[in-house]
């Protein structure tokens, strides 16, 4: 059993951490920004781990991009790993320093207050993104295979420049160029792990009261499933992972030896989101007449981009981690029962 330390740990990734970390028998400190969000929590992940909850307590981070927001939690414990998922996911944000100042601040804040102070941590594991791997100029990309050599190219300029998008993939980008540039100028007595998983959809595990809670990507989902959406939207990103897959891929990086100094695409394949409304109108009938069913321009009858796609090699993490990934089908399923008795808020 280790004791690790998980950041953001009310957060939809997060959740799936806490979970698997628990059931795999590990002792987790999760920081939030609130008491009232540590409750929350542990309230919303006791029917899934049962008296297992009772090695899961909380530190109060009010602040993540703080420069020594991490410093008390690592020096009053004695952690053998860390996981920092705690990052924002804002499309829609009106200023690049919404999403880039705390991602890149954090990321680089938590690796200096693990190295001043957390003696006994061995690995220090990292939610990216694979916006940090691919190449948005390059479109659909048909034929091209994505690997864990491949860096997003977007310099710091179009980060900040003012479009939302840019924000969001040079955040995930700089800060996980931050955080390996840490370890190659700093050499600490800890090893480092990144997972850069696509779109996360699936089990909304996390303390959700209303339907107006639920994080970017699975009230994109909720949008298609109760008809808000009129049409099946244009599709950007090709590949997906189930949020209970990437939840346990951060404890597998914690526990496999031969992980350090490594980076890990953690994705189950290629989707569309034509296959969001095939799922819904196939498993749940009373929503069907609702989810929208026309297709966007530019795709064929599956919804796939007419000339091809990229797609991504997800080896790495089967061979290293033993990842096993949950397919398409069963992940909006996994969501769609985990909403059921949301209200509108």
């Amino acid at each position: 059993m280790s004791k690790i330390l998980v950041t953001g740990g009310n957060g939809f990734v997060a959740a799936q951490v806490l979970i698997s970390a628990l059931t795999r028998g590990h002792q987790v400190v999760a920081t939030v920004r609130n008491i009232e969000k540590g409750e929350q929590t542990k309230q919303a992940l006791f029917s899934r781990v049962g008296d297992k909850i009772s090695n899961l307590s909380f530190a109060i981070v009010p602040s993540i991009e703080a420069e020594h927001a991490f410093d008390e939690v690592i020096k009053n414990n004695s952690f053998d790993a860390v996981v920092h998922t705690a990052t924002p996911f804002y499309l829609n944000a009106k200023d690049p320093k919404e999403i880039v100042t705390p991602a890149v601040d954090s990321t680089k804040y938590i690796l200096k207050s693990v190295q001043d102070h957390g003696t006994t941590v061995k690995r220090v594991v990292i939610t990216s993104s694979f916006a940090s791997i691919v190449d948005p100029t390059t479109g659909y990309r048909p034929g091209y295979v994505y690997t864990e050599k491949d860096w997003n190219p977007i310099s710091w300029e179009a980060t900040n420049a003012g479009d939302p998008i840019d924000a969001y993939y040079g955040a995930k980008t700089w800060a996980e160029r931050a955080a390996w540039d840490f370890m190659k100028e700093n050499s600490p007595q800890f090893d480092l792990v990144v997972l850069c998983p696509p779109m996360i959809y699936g089990d909304v595990a996390q303390y959700t009261p209303s339907i107006g809670s639920l994080n970017t990507s699975s009230a994109s989902l909720y949008a298609v499933l109760s008809g808000q959406d009129k049409e099946i939207s244009q599709q950007h990103v090709m590949i997906f992972c189930n949020v209970a897959d990437i939840g346990r891929a951060h404890v597998l990086a914690v526990e496999a030896q031969d992980a350090g100094n490594q980076r890990f695409i953690i994705t189950a394949g290629t989707f569309t989101h034509k296959a969001i409304s095939d799922a819904f109108i196939k498993h749940f009938p009373s929503f069907a007449p609702n989810v929208p069913t026309k297709l966007p321009e530019g795709v064929d009858e599956n919804g796939y981009p007419i000339g091809g796609n990229y797609t991504a090699d997800n080896s790495l993490s089967k061979k290293v981690l033993g990842m096993q990934y949950q397919n398409f089908e069963d992940t909006m399923v996994q969501f769609a029962n985990s909403v059921a008795g949301l209200q509108s808020s």
